[in-house]
């Protein structure tokens, strides 16, 4: 292989560029990969390193000209086709990031937020949900899952084919992410929602209750304790989300 990269290193060079599209795609679209807090040069070795796992593995069909209008096609193509990898899976962070913003505005958090790299503010518990989500994902060897999927694609999705009729299929992708956002915070939500019911009608009861004064701290110390307690379900429920949407990833990526 050696030996072919120096007889003819532009072509080489062509062939894992091209092969790095699908998989680099999909990883750009990843929070934490994706985002600013990942050097560049890290995500395209990242990239370029999976494009050379994918030449040695799987005979792929290199346009001989990128830059002719059927080169184009096929990186549009590759381009796309990792694209709705990304935002299948992209669409499980979100619901984490929805909890945590519901969850937050529950429990008197919502002004407390973390900068992000990128230029984006999130709130701690949506950070916190979405470290949580990243752990249960490479504890699932969700990585890996992704990684032979978009690899096995080839075969049943070769360069050059028609990515626009996969994309009915990933527009429910939205909707999911609010539902698995609604039903992560479901638990601890709901239970705030009580909490507060109850401390308007003790501030009805009593006028002289300074509301202000003891609701924020009675919200915060309950949302501590709910959201440690619902742990557990918070983490099953994104571990039965990833499985689903990784395996709705692998029906329509391999048929």
């Amino acid at each position: 292989m050696i030996a072919v990269w120096l007889a003819t290193p532009e072509v080489e060079a062509g062939r894992l560029l091209f092969a790095s599209l699908r998989t680099a795609s999909a990883l750009s679209l990843l929070p934490g990969i994706g985002a600013m807090l990942m050097p560049l040069r890290v995500r395209i070795g990242l990239g370029g390193a999976i494009g050379v796992f994918v030449l040695g593995v799987t005979p792929i069909a290199v346009p001989a000209d990128l830059f002719s209008a059927s080169g184009l096609i096929a990186v549009a193509s590759e381009i796309l086709i990792g694209a709705m990898a990304g935002v299948m899976l992209q669409a499980v962070f979100a619901g984490a990031s929805i909890a945590g913003e519901v969850i937050a505005q529950s429990m008197g958090l919502g002004f407390a937020t973390i900068l992000d790299p990128g230029g984006m503010t999130s709130p701690v518990i949506a950070t916190l949900l979405g470290l949580v989500a990243w752990l249960v994902f490479f504890a699932l060897d969700g990585h890996l899952r992704l990684f032979e999927v978009l690899v096995t694609s080839y075969r049943a999705l070769p360069p050059g084919c028609d990515p626009l009729a996969l994309a009915g299929r990933v527009a429910g992708v939205g909707a999911l992410a609010f539902a698995s956002g609604l039903m992560l915070a479901l638990p601890v939500a709901a239970v705030l929602f009580l909490i507060n019911l109850l401390l308007a009608v003790a501030a009805r009861s009593a006028p002289q209750l300074n509301l202000f004064a003891i609701g924020f701290p009675v919200l915060m110390l309950s949302g501590v304790v709910l959201l440690a307690v619902a742990m557990p379900a918070i983490v099953d429920t994104m571990a039965a989300g990833m499985a689903t949407m990784q395996d709705r990833l692998e029906g329509i990526l391999l048929g």
